[in-house]
C-alpha cells in the first residue's frame, strides 16, 4: 500500500508535468523529436539505398520541412527535400546525424535530429589471385583490391589495414604498400571496420602478388674518333654495353640499318662512320615483363663518333709587337663549324712553352692566335697543336690531332727618329735588321718607306744603297718632304732582307715655332680703378725663366710712381699691381718682357704693352631690397610713387624703365603692380655713374575684409574647439589674424579655446604686413549639455520580468537635455528601450542636446542586479520526482528559475545510504539520474539546497526517481 501511495503521488506529479509540457511545446511537435537508429550490414540490403529519415523521426512530425547534414561527406548521399538517404554512399562507419527543419507555419522554425549508428562494410575478400602489383611500385593502394562487383557498393574508408602476420614486411603505411621495398612475393593483408553500437566489427582479406619488373640493365656508351682505325669494331656486340640485364630483350635502332631483325645484336661501327660520319647513334634494348601489371622497360646505349681536327698550319714570319695570327686549314668533313679551344706548344732556344687560344673554325679555315710572350725574337721557332676542345656550343671533340709541326720567325727590327724644328732634316735609325738567312745583316739594301703627315697624306719614297753593320743603319728625310707641323709616321719595308709579313714603323714630331708670349692688362674700372691685373700667357719650358717688368706713370707729370719685376717659370701667370697708394688722377701702366729662355725652336724674344686708367669718382652701387611689397591700405586715398621705394645710395638716385634706358623717370611717378624699375647712383663731382643698375620689382597688395558663411557658429563643448576651428575665408588667399576688438585691441592666439558668446574679430593679412581696414565679427555659441541626473547608481529588479532598457529610464530625473543609454563607457551604439538587461552589467547614461547633437563627454554608470526576485511571486517550487527514460519528457531533475532567484545556490542529492550522487549550482542545473558509475535505480532520493541568500534558510526534501 505504501508503494502504491508513492506511485500515486509520483503519477500525480508526472501527469501534471506531462500536461504542462504538452501545453507548452505543442508547436515543436511539427518537426517531431530526436531519434536514434542502428543499421548493420547495409551492404546486404538493397533497401538501405533509399533509407527514409522522415519515417524514423519520433513524435508527430508534419511534412513540408527540409533535411540537412553538417558532414560534407554525406551531402551527396542525402535528398534534402524528401529525406531519403543512400547509405551505400556513406563510406564511413559510425554515427551520422541528419537534421529535419520545419517552420511550423510561424517565424521560428523547429528542428529534430535522426542519428544513424551505421555499421561498417569492409568490402569483399580478394584471395583468388586477381590482386597483382609490380615490384617497381613504391605506393600500391590496397583499397583498389576491395569493393564489390555490384554498382555503387564501396567499402568504408575509415577502417584499418594490417599485414598477416602483423608487421611481416614493415612496408605498409595506412592503405599504401611499398611493393618495391618488399620485393616479389605473395603478401596477405586484412582490412577491419570497427564495431558500431550493436553492429560487430567486420574483416576482409586480400592476397597481393608482387611481380618482378622488367630489367633492361645498366647502359654504357661507346666513344670513338671519326679519324681513328675502326676496323676492330666491324662486328661489335651491343650486349657488351649492358650490365645486369634480362636476357629476353630485343634491340632496335633508327637510322643506321645495322640491325636486320629483333634477334640481331651485332653492328659495324666502321661502316656507320663511313656512311654517316661523326654523331651520336642510339640503340634501344627493350624487355617485356613477366606479368602485365608491370610495364615494358628499356635502356638506351649511344655509339658516339667524335669529330677530329685534321689539317695544316701555314705561319708567316712576324714583326715583334704585331698579332701572331697563324692560318689553319682543316678537313671540314670530319670537324663541324664552331668555336674551339686549341692548346699548342712553342719550341725555341730557351725550351718548350705551352699556350691556349679560342679559335672560330668555319668551312675548313680558322686563325690560331699565338701569345707573343711565348715566342723568342730573331730566331726560328716550332709550333705544334697538342689538343682541341669544343666550347661554343660545347661539344666533344677527339683529342687526336693530325696537324704537322710548322716553323716561323719573329723579327725584332726597329726604327726610330728624333723630333725636329722647322727647316730641318730628320734622321731615321734602323736596328736588328736580318739578312735572308736570319742573321744580323751586314749587306746593302734599298729601303722603301711610306711617309704619312699629320693630315694623313702619304708619300711613297725610297732610300737607296743603305749600308748595314750588325743589323744597324740610318738614312735622312729632307725638310722639303716635311711641310706640316705635327706627328709623322714612317712605315718601312726592306725587300731584300729577311722576309717578314709587316712594316717597321717609327714616329717623330715636327715641332712648330713656339707661340709668342702674350701680355694683357685689365683695369677693373677706367673711371675709378682699384685694381690692375697683369695676365701673362707663355709656353711652358723644361728650363729657363720669364722676366716681366711693369711701370705706372702719372700722365700729367710723366713721373714713374710704381716699378717692379716679375720672375716666374714658363706657363700662365696672373699678378696684381699695387695702386692703393696712388691719389686721384690719370695714369698709364707699361708691361715689358724679354724672353731669355732656352725653349726649342723659339725666334721672338721681346714684348711690350701699355694701358691708361684713372683713380677716383665712381660711386657705390645703390642698395635696395629687390622685391618690395607696398600695402595700398597704408597710402589710401593716394597711390604710392617712386619716392616711396626704399633705396640707399652715396650719390644721386635715378630711376629708369629698363636696364639700358637713358630717359630718367620723375620721382612722382605712380608705382604699377608687378612693374620693375632700375636705379643708379651718380657722383655729382665727376659724373661717374655707378657701374651697375639695380632692379626693384614692385608688388602692390590690397587687403579686403574677411568673409564667412556663418557669423554665429555652434560648437560642442566636447569638441574642445579653438579659434582656429572658426571658418573664415581670406578673399585673396592670405592669412586670417584675430583681434578682441573691432579696432585696435589685442591679437588673439588661434590655439585659445572658444568662449561661449564672446566676440572675435577676423582680419585678412597679406604678406605678413598688409591688413584690411574692416574687421569681421564672429560670435560663436558653445553647447555643453548637463550631466544626466539619476535617482540611483544601481537598479535592483527581478530578471524573470524580462527587464529592458526602459526600466533604466525609471532612474532618470528631468534635465535640459535628452538621455541615451550605452553598455560601454565610451563609443558604442545607443541602446533601444526594448533591449534586454544583463545580470551584473554596467550601463551608462549620456546626455545630449537634441537640436545640435552635442553630447556631454562624461557618461554616468548604473549597475544592474537582476536577482531581486520574491520566490512566492513566481511560483517557485522544488519538484518531487522525474523519469530519466530518454523519452524526451521529464528526463532530468531540475528546479525551475532557481538560477535566477538564487544565483549563488548549491544543491546536493543523496541516496538512502547517504552517498552523494549529484552536486548542482548555477552552472550545473540538471541531474540525469546517474550515480557516477552507472544509472541510479528507481527509488527515493534526498536533497539539500543552500539558497545562499539573506532571509532564506536551507531546504531539505526528497524526490522519487521512476524510469
Amino acid at each position: 500500500m505504501l508503494y502504491q501511495k508513492k506511485i500515486g503521488s509520483i503519477c500525480k506529479w508526472f501527469c501534471f508535468s506531462f500536461l504542462l509540457a504538452t501545453s507548452t511545446y505543442v508547436r515543436a511537435q511539427c518537426a517531431g523529436s530526436d531519434n536514434s537508429v542502428t543499421v548493420c550490414n547495409k551492404d546486404q540490403d538493397i533497401s538501405t539505398r533509399t533509407f527514409d529519415l522522415f519515417n524514423n523521426l519520433s513524435g508527430s512530425p508534419t511534412p513540408g520541412g527540409t533535411w540537412s547534414t553538417t558532414n560534407p561527406a554525406n551531402f551527396f548521399a542525402l535528398d534534402t527535400n524528401t529525406g531519403i538517404v543512400d547509405l551505400w554512399r556513406i563510406n564511413n562507419f559510425g554515427a551520422h546525424q541528419f537534421v529535419y527543419t520545419n517552420d511550423c507555419g510561424g517565424p521560428n522554425p523547429e528542428m529534430a535530429t535522426v542519428t544513424i549508428n551505421l555499421g561498417g562494410y569492409p568490402g569483399e575478400d580478394n584471395t583468388d589471385g586477381s590482386a597483382n602489383a609490380c615490384g617497381d611500385n613504391l605506393a600500391v593502394n590496397l583499397f583498389s583490391f576491395l569493393g564489390s562487383a555490384i554498382d555503387g557498393k564501396v567499402q568504408d574508408f575509415n577502417g584499418s589495414w594490417e599485414e598477416v602476420p602483423v608487421g611481416a614486411t614493415g612496408f605498409l603505411v595506412g592503405n599504401i604498400f611499398d611493393a618495391f621495398s618488399a620485393g616479389p612475393g605473395v603478401y596477405t593483408f586484412t582490412y577491419t571496420v570497427g564495431a558500431v553500437d550493436t553492429c560487430p566489427s567486420r574483416v576482409s582479406t586480400i592476397e597481393v602478388e608482387v611481380h618482378p619488373p622488367a630489367n633492361p640493365g645498366i647502359p654504357n656508351d661507346l666513344v670513338v674518333c671519326t679519324n681513328e682505325d675502326l676496323s676492330g669494331l666491324t662486328n661489335f656486340n651491343l650486349n657488351n654495353l649492358l650490365a645486369g640485364e634480362d636476357l629476353n630483350g630485343t634491340w632496335s635502332e633508327n637510322g643506321t640499318n645495322q640491325l636486320s631483325d629483333l634477334t640481331d645484336n651485332v653492328i659495324n661501327v666502321e661502316e656507320i662512320n663511313t656512311n654517316f660520319g661523326y654523331g651520336t647513334y642510339i640503340f634501344r634494348y627493350s624487355v617485356f615483363p613477366s606479368h602485365p601489371v608491370c610495364t615494358e622497360r628499356f635502356a638506351e646505349v649511344n655509339i658516339i663518333i667524335l669529330p677530329a681536327l685534321d689539317g695544316t698550319l701555314d705561319p708567316p714570319n712576324f714583326c715583334a709587337g704585331t698579332p701572331y695570327n697563324i692560318p689553319l686549314d682543316y678537313d671540314d668533313s670530319i670537324l663541324p663549324n664552331g668555336t674551339y679551344q686549341i692548346d699548342y706548344s712553342i719550341d725555341d732556344s730557351t725550351g718548350t712553352e705551352t699556350g691556349v687560344s679560342d679559335v672560330l673554325l668555319t668551312n675548313g679555315q680558322g686563325t690560331l692566335e699565338v701569345s707573343p710572350l711565348l715566342v723568342a725574337t730573331n730566331e726560328l721557332v716550332n709550333i705544334t697543336i697538342t689538343n682541341i676542345v669544343g666550347i661554343a656550343p660545347a661539344r666533344d671533340v677527339c683529342a687526336t690531332i693530325n696537324v704537322p709541326q710548322e716553323t716561323f720567325l719573329v723579327s725584332n727590327a726597329t726604327a726610330s727618329a728624333q723630333d725636329i724644328c722647322p727647316n730641318t732634316d730628320v734622321t731615321v735609325d734602323l736596328a736588328n735588321v736580318l739578312d735572308t738567312l736570319g742573321n744580323l745583316s751586314n749587306d746593302t739594301y734599298d729601303i722603301n718607306y711610306v711617309l704619312t703627315d699629320p693630315n694623313s697624306n702619304t708619300q711613297n719614297l725610297i732610300a737607296q744603297n743603305i749600308n748595314f753593320s750588325n743589323g744597324d743603319a740610318s738614312f735622312n728625310i729632307t725638310d722639303s718632304e716635311l711641310s706640316v707641323a705635327g706627328q709623322y709616321t714612317i712605315d718601312i719595308a726592306i725587300p731584300a732582307s729577311f722576309p717578314i709579313n709587316c712594316m717597321i714603323t717609327a714616329n717623330f714630331d715636327l715641332i712648330p715655332a713656339p707661340q709668342d708670349i702674350l701680355l694683357d692688362v685689365i683695369v677693373d674700372n677706367a673711371c675709378d680703378a682699384t685694381q690692375i691685373e697683369v695676365l701673362v700667357d707663355a709656353p711652358t719650358l723644361s728650363n729657363g725663366f720669364y722676366n716681366v717688368t711693369y711701370e705706372v706713370t702719372e700722365l700729367n707729370s710723366s713721373a714713374v710712381l710704381v716699378s717692379n719685376t716679375i720672375n716666374f717659370n714658363g706657363g700662365t701667370a696672373n699678378y696684381n699691381i699695387d695702386i692703393a697708394t696712388l691719389s686721384e688722377g690719370n695714369y698709364t701702366v707699361v708691361l715689358r718682357s724679354t724672353q731669355n729662355d732656352t725653349t726649342l725652336c723659339r725666334t721672338v724674344f721681346d714684348f711690350e704693352l701699355q694701358e691708361n686708367f684713372a683713380i677716383g669718382g665712381i660711386p657705390e652701387i645703390p642698395q635696395a631690397v629687390p622685391n618690395q611689397i607696398l600695402c595700398t591700405n597704408s597710402f589710401a586715398p593716394n597711390t604710392p610713387t617712386l619716392a616711396d621705394l626704399s633705396v640707399t645710395a652715396t650719390g644721386n638716385i635715378s630711376f629708369f624703365d629698363t636696364a639700358t634706358d637713358s630717359v630718367e623717370l620723375p620721382l612722382n611717378t605712380n608705382l604699377i603692380d608687378g612693374e620693375d624699375y632700375f636705379i643708379t647712383s651718380t657722383d655729382p663731382i665727376n659724373n661717374c655713374v655707378s657701374s651697375e643698375r639695380i632692379q626693384v620689382i614692385v608688388s602692390l597688395v590690397t587687403a579686403n575684409m574677411a568673409i564667412t558663411t556663418n557669423a554665429n557658429p555652434v560648437f560642442c563643448a566636447s569638441e574642445n574647439a579653438t579659434v582656429a576651428d572658426i571658418t573664415v575665408i581670406s578673399p585673396n588667399n592670405g592669412n586670417i589674424v584675430w583681434y578682441d576688438a573691432v579696432s585696435g585691441g589685442n591679437a588673439i592666439d588661434t590655439s585659445q579655446p572658444i568662449i561661449d558668446g564672446m566676440s572675435y574679430f577676423a582680419v585678412e593679412q597679406l604678406n605678413g604686413i598688409c591688413e584690411s581696414d574692416l574687421r569681421l565679427e564672429i560670435i560663436p555659441t558653445v553647447i555643453d549639455p548637463p550631466l544626466p541626473d539619476l535617482t540611483n547608481s544601481d537598479l535592483s529588479i527581478c530578471g524573470l520580468d524580462n527587464p529592458t532598457v526602459a526600466n533604466l529610464r525609471d532612474l532618470e530625473n528631468t534635465i535640459n537635455a535628452e538621455i541615451r543609454w550605452f553598455d560601454t563607457p565610451t563609443g558604442g551604439t545607443a541602446l533601444l528601450n526594448s533591449d534586454g538587461l544583463r545580470q551584473g552589467a554596467i550601463y551608462y547614461a549620456e546626455s545630449f542636446d537634441l537640436g545640435s547633437g552635442c553630447v556631454n563627454a562624461i557618461r554616468v554608470p548604473v549597475t544592474v542586479d537582476l536577482t531581486n526576485c520574491n520566490p512566492d511571486d513566481y511560483g517557485f517550487f522544488v519538484p518531487d520526482g522525474f523519469s530519466p527514460n530518454n523519452d524526451g519528457s521529464n528526463d532530468t531533475f531540475f528546479i525551475p528559475n532557481i538560477e535566477v532567484i538564487f544565483p549563488d545556490f548549491t544543491m546536493e542529492i543523496y541516496n538512502r545510504y547517504g552517498s552523494s550522487l549529484f552536486k548542482g549550482n548555477s552552472s550545473n542545473l540538471f541531474w540525469d539520474g546517474s550515480n557516477g558509475s552507472g544509472i541510479a535505480p528507481n527509488g527515493v532520493y534526498f536533497y539539500i539546497i543552500e539558497f545562499n541568500k539573506e532571509g532564506f534558510a536551507p531546504k531539505q526534501g526528497r524526490l522519487y526517481l521512476n524510469r
